[in-house]
């Protein structure tokens, strides 16, 4: 995890300005919930045309801040964030399981005490989250100018757009995510984010009813993780949506496989999918037999549903959040690996900061 440092204070004369918040993903719709709740003006924008210009990835579990993420909401749309679940009414009966297995046997090395957890579709959640909010469409920040000392509250944020528009305000909150100008802006000696020595490659494989319950009684219905001792390979599954949200009579599930790279090994993107998975196959030799489904129906799928990553992560940084006025959220300030999913819980747990402060 990354640390960041600002002075932790928000300046009190922003206050009857409105907020401007960059990015209309979970994060940045969370808080700008949270804001409505406090009944402070906001304005909301995203670098997509339309809420459906792209997909929204695969599935996110809330756990350590879910009560905090509902608390954040409006009442009303709690029912819905629940509806958002990848297996109707899990909740009900989740024992709240963190599994991490020795993929090579099949067993269970480390099993996290139950706790409350939600998994989500992603589109789902982000689809609540964005009932009666006003976005500002194909937005796309091009640069943002500070004046603290501006009389009129309102003009001491500038942004201004790649087609030409400008929005102003009293604050500004990028949840733009690792993509982030404005980090630029607030640690202009550190505006990238660093690329850590680990491959990652994942898909969407289909399961049948038999196949996915199979490993959800052996192991779990929602997710779990292992490493291959053999290789150092690790293993990751996790259930993306039920017959009953996909429209179809199988089980979407996600799959994933990632390795350390040996010193001195550039992190290159594979030159092409048949590559990526000739090096799956071989880091995954020593798979358990329970196990072999998932990774050769990850070897079977095609470009559409793969994804290779590059994970990264910032550096330490000190950086000026000009008194308040410019504040990052999300993975704007703290990128998270994709390993045990806490980037979602992190960036609520900014915005309930947030809260507090304001």
């Amino acid at each position: 995890m990354t640390t960041e440092v600002c002075n932790g204070n928000i300046n009190s004369s922003w206050k009857n300005g409105v907020v401007l918040i960059s990015g209309a993903g979970l994060i940045g719709l969370t808080i700008a919930h949270m804001l409505e709740k406090l009944s402070i003006p906001y304005s909301i924008y995203d670098r997509d045309e339309n809420e459906n210009f792209r997909g929204q990835g695969w599935g996110i579990t809330l756990h350590w801040a879910l009560e905090d993420f509902l608390s954040l909401l409006p009442a009303e749309l709690h029912k819905d964030i629940y509806e958002s679940e990848v297996l109707e009414n899990f909740h009900m009966k989740d024992t709240g399981n963190f599994m991490f297995i020795n993929a090579g046997t099949g067993e269970t090395v480390v099993r996290i005490p139950p706790t409350k957890r939600l998994r989500v579709r992603r589109e789902g959640i982000r689809k609540t989250l964005l009932k009666d909010m006003n976005v500002h469409w194909g937005c796309e920040a091009e640069s943002v100018e500070i004046n603290q000392d501006a009389s009129d509250v309102n003009k001491r944020v500038s942004v201004t757009f790649h087609n030409g528009k400008t929005l102003q305000g009293g604050m500004f909150i990028d949840c733009e995510g690792r993509s982030s100008l404005t980090r630029k802006l607030a640690n202009p000696e550190h505006p990238e984010a660093c690329t850590l020595p680990y491959k990652f490659v994942g898909s969407i494989v289909e399961l049948t009813p038999e196949e996915y319950h199979a490993l959800a009684a052996k192991y779990d219905p929602l997710l779990f993780q292992g490493t291959i001792p053999s290789s150092g390979t690790f293993f990751w599954f996790s259930l993306l949506s039920s017959p009953t949200h996909n429209g179809t009579s199988n089980y979407k599930c996600q799959v994933n496989i990632s390795w350390k790279l040996a010193d001195g090994v550039a992190n290159l993107p594979f030159a092409s999918v048949k590559e990526a998975f000739a090096e799956v196959s071989k880091r995954t030799t020593g798979l358990h037999e329970s196990l072999v489904v998932l990774r050769d129906k990850l070897l079977k799928t095609g470009e559409k549903d793969y994804m290779e990553l590059c994970l990264g992560d910032w550096p330490f940084a000190e950086w000026d959040d000009y008194n308040g006025l410019l504040l990052l959220a999300g993975d704007a300030a703290h990128a998270m690996v994709m390993y045990r999913g806490e980037a979602a819980n992190h960036g609520i747990a900014d915005a309930k900061l947030l809260e507090g402060l304001l």
